[in-house]
């Protein structure tokens, strides 16, 4: 008789609530016989679920799959591990959230504008700007204001296209390099979370 083949890969992307029993079909994809899969799906994991991250293995899964399906072929398909999060119930204090968020905005605000100050006082901006109203004009200005408040709206222009400010008014798809950051910055955090917790486990 021939052995059923089942391909397994664990999901991108997968929590519960803290206390929620936890099963096969939580972290996992499955790709075998209907019957197969239903019996793989239903094999519990955390009875009592889980209050922190857990990694898991896909050596550990083929044990817990091995122990209830014997006259299978079991191929595992992409990453070794997953990071099996709890959802988090504690809401914040929306008062501690604008509060934070404020403050951050804050500090980035004046934090980039001394940066910008230092370095136009680094490389002499106002000669610069002088020098170029005056190629253009044809005229010496001590203080072209007209040209600086330009140069100003610029600066903030460019910054809110770079980090695709008016995509909602455009609609487009394509994620922004803010957003591409977050996501890099995130899969970092699980990628340590992930090495962390084996190395705990060993």
């Amino acid at each position: 008789m021939e052995r059923s083949e089942v391909y397994f890969q664990f999901k991108p992307y997968s929590s519960k609530s803290s206390g929620e029993a936890v099963y096969l079909r939580d972290i996992l994809e499955l790709s075998c016989p209907v019957p197969i899969r239903e019996r793989i799906e239903s094999i519990l994991i955390f009875p009592e679920g889980i209050t922190e991250p857990v990694r898991i293995t896909a050596i550990q899964v083929i044990g817990l799959i091995r122990q209830a399906e014997n006259d299978i072929s079991i191929s595992h398909i992409g990453d070794s591990s997953v990071l099996y999060e709890p959802k988090k119930t504690n809401r914040e204090n929306p008062v501690f959230v604008f509060l934070r968020v404020a403050f951050s905005l804050l500090l980035l605000f004046f934090g980039s504008a001394l940066v910008i100050m230092y370095f136009h006082s680094d490389v002499n901006m106002n000669q610069a700007h002088e020098m170029i109203y005056y190629l253009i004009s044809g005229e010496k200005g001590a203080n072209p204001i007209l040209f600086s408040v330009s140069y100003t709206v610029g600066i903030g222009a460019g910054i809110a296209i770079f980090f695709d400010v008016f995509r909602k008014i455009r609609k487009k798809d394509n994620p922004g390099p803010l957003e591409l950051e977050l996501h890099q910055a995130e899969k970092e955090l699980t990628d340590y979370l992930k090495d962390r917790e084996g190395k705990k486990g060993n």
